[in-house]
């Protein structure tokens, strides 16, 4: 593999792989691509939520429903792969440029036929089919040009900003696209055509955001006419190619292990995932919870995400990727033993919401690490990765209610909880070392903690001392002042009080009731 060095640029002056354009690093061309994507994804998650809701309403069947759905979701599952050959076959600015005007026309036709169609269902199947198919390849071509925008010294940070960004539409896109639907079937569709529109025009103003030239030539090499026009028919041709194309990417990925082992977490961590929310919302179900309540609960995973997402960055800063992961493991573990153990759904549903923070954290780590090991690779690697993550989640779905009727509540809660102890004591075996390395960090970053908690307590200690000390005296002064003040007063009242006039002692001529000569006489008299 051919390396280009720093700073050098293609024949057309766009700046090559692993170089960040735009001069500005990801606080320029990348803050701007970043948040155009987040405004898409709010409008496409939107949609994502409206679609079944309006083919419920309209037709009163949740087959129809299901249908919409299950449209959204297939392209999910089909497409990684293939929009991973493309985006590193083709210029990826072309490819997200094409993805946000294909879903602005789809969404424009959606709306006219909300507005002109009697019986739109199938115009909602096949919009959410279209546009679940574009965020897959813009998503794809958006993951694998984050190397060309930043420097690697600020990849980690880069990357996590994008999942937050991602995170929080998310969030609060199925909420929007439930308002959007109340006000007006025609607006949740309306608003993802502007929301599209917003990255479509980023893109064509910045027109030298991701050029590329010769990208055929990352290719393992091959020539870029070889690739562009191979002998025999098309189909034959394409599905050909695409397969040599996959080969040397899933080969980097076994024998990465950092790779192999995240993805091996990530299947076995999905479908485990699916089950617990399944199992929750069936004790949700028996518990009588209303849906509004269900709904909050499972948008804590968003949230979940967001939170994780943002502190990612300090955590791969602490320490290396395979021990955070580790730690992410072993954290997992304690909460699905508190989603599974308690039979209560909003306790399982608030622990599983904290998986996602832990989960955000390892996507993150996982893009990172594949950006700086596999740049020219990046859209293959990221198209298999993200097939056998949303695959899993599929299969955890689909398989979740047989698992349930099959084990019962309690055998499927054990057996999670025993895949999650598994492959957590696997990872510290496998990466034992930076385990080690991990423990010493996190026992310094406890030793600071004591030291500077023990500082300020000491400080606090010598405050309220000094305080205290102040006090006192302060207390002091006004006894003194106020024994002073009630000394004369004790004086004068002897002398106005005096004792009633007695008879003089005989012999004497001095009364009796002037202390100082009584004590003096009754001496003398003794």
């Amino acid at each position: 593999m051919t390396t280009v060095p720093s700073g050098a640029e293609s024949e057309s002056g766009a700046p090559e792989s692993g170089t960040p354009s735009g001069g500005g690093g990801w606080r320029g061309d990348f803050a701007i691509l970043s948040t155009a994507s987040a405004v898409s994804q709010l409008g496409s998650m939107g949609v994502a939520a409206a679609g079944p809701l309006l083919a419920l309403f309209l037709t009163r069947s949740p087959i129809a429903a299901g249908y919409v759905t299950a449209a959204s979701v297939v392209p999910g599952l089909l497409l990684h792969v293939v929009a991973g050959v493309v985006v590193d076959r083709i210029d990826r600015r072309k490819v997200m440029l094409a993805s946000q005007l294909v879903r602005i026309i789809s969404a424009l036709a959606t709306c006219l036929c909300l507005l002109f169609l009697e019986d739109p269902v199938y115009f909602l199947i096949a919009a959410a089919f279209i546009d679940g198919s574009c965020a897959v390849f813009y998503e794809i071509a958006e993951i694998a040009a984050v190397p060309d925008l930043v420097g690697e010294e600020s990849l980690n940070a880069a990357i996590g900003t994008n999942e937050a960004k991602l995170n929080a539409s998310m969030f609060l896109g199925r909420p929007l696209g439930g308002m959007l639907l109340a006000i007006n079937p025609v607006m949740p569709w309306l608003v993802d055509a502007c929301t599209s529109f917003f990255p479509f025009m980023t893109l064509v103003v910045k027109k030298r955001l991701l050029s590329r030239e010769g990208v055929a030539e990352r290719m393992e090499g091959a020539p870029v006419g070889e690739l562009a026009r191979p002998p025999g028919p098309v189909a034959t041709v394409a599905v050909g190619g695409a397969i040599r194309a996959l080969r040397p990417a899933f080969a980097l990925l076994v024998r990465d292990s950092f790779s192999r082992a995240v993805l091996a977490v990530c299947v076995l961590a999905n479908f485990s995932f699916q089950v617990i929310v399944l199992l929750q919302i069936l004790l949700a179900q028996r518990e009588g919870l209303p849906a509004y309540v269900v709904g909050v609960l499972l948008s804590c995973s968003g949230l979940g995400g967001l939170l994780g997402a943002i502190g990612s960055s300090w955590l791969l800063r602490l320490t290396s990727p395979g021990a955070s992961v580790v730690l992410c493991a072993v954290l997992w573990f304690p909460l699905v033993w508190v989603a599974t153990r308690h039979h209560d759904p909003v306790i399982g549903l608030g622990a599983w919401g904290v998986c996602s923070v832990i989960g955000a954290y390892i996507n993150v780590a996982l893009r990172a690490h594949q950006a700086k090991a596999f740049p020219r690779e990046l859209g293959r690697i990221t198209g298999i990765t993200r097939f056998l993550s949303v695959g899993a989640v599929a299969l955890g779905a689909l398989s979740g209610g047989w698992i349930i009727d099959s084990v019962g509540i309690p055998g499927t809660a054990f057996m999670i909880r025993t895949v999650f102890a598994a492959f957590a004591i696997v990872l510290i075996v496998l990466y034992f070392k930076e385990v080690c390395d991990l423990l010493v960090v996190l026992l310094g970053v406890l030793l600071r903690i004591f030291e500077f908690t023990a500082a300020w307590a000491g400080l606090a200690v010598v405050a309220f001392l000094a305080s205290a000390r102040r006090v006192g005296k302060g207390v002091g002064r006004i006894w003194r002042a106020s024994v002073a003040w009630m000394a004369p007063a004790r004086s004068d009242g002897g002398d106005s009080g005096s004792l009633p006039e007695l008879e003089s002692w005989p012999g004497s001529t001095v009364p009796i009731h002037q202390r100082e000569d009584v004590g003096a006489v009754g001496a003398g008299g003794r």
